[in-house]
């Protein structure tokens, strides 16, 4: 029998300084997750492509561009658990976005163990847009 998804939310995470050095908070696992599994929506301040250019939105780095006209910034009092998802290149999570519904959320793409901090692959657009250097778990 096929296990069933599961969509998680706030309570099975926990905020912990990262395992990067010196790139702040980052979210970890209270439980097992399981591929395919959701970690929750993306959300914050949904903003058109013209507002994600101008201040203040234009230097966030927690933007993410859904579809044409459609940016969520997760900033504020809008933002949730999901925005403390730090970048590798070896993720374990990524977005699924909805341009139909214009919203985005996180799911797991490979098992993760209790204790284990979630990673997202921000994509080259991140880096090229900041002044920000890419920063590289190590392992």
């Amino acid at each position: 029998m096929k296990r069933k998804k599961s969509v998680l939310c706030e309570e099975d995470f926990e905020l912990k300084t990262s395992s990067i050095l010196g790139i702040g908070m980052g979210l970890f696992a209270c439980k097992t997750i399981y591929k395919d599994d959701t970690i929750g929506s993306y959300t914050g301040i949904v903003v058109t492509d013209d507002e994600a250019y101008a201040e203040p939105y234009n230097t966030s780095h927690y933007m993410l561009m859904v579809c044409k006209d459609c940016n969520i910034v997760s900033e504020g009092d809008a933002a949730c658990y999901t925005r403390y998802l730090n970048h590798s290149d070896e993720p374990n999570t990524r977005f699924v976005v909805s341009t139909r519904w214009k919203t985005a959320r996180v799911v797991a793409i490979k098992r993760i163990l209790k204790g284990q901090e979630l990673f997202i692959d921000y994509g080259p657009w991140f880096w090229e847009a900041t002044e920000i250097e890419k920063m590289v778990l190590s392992t």
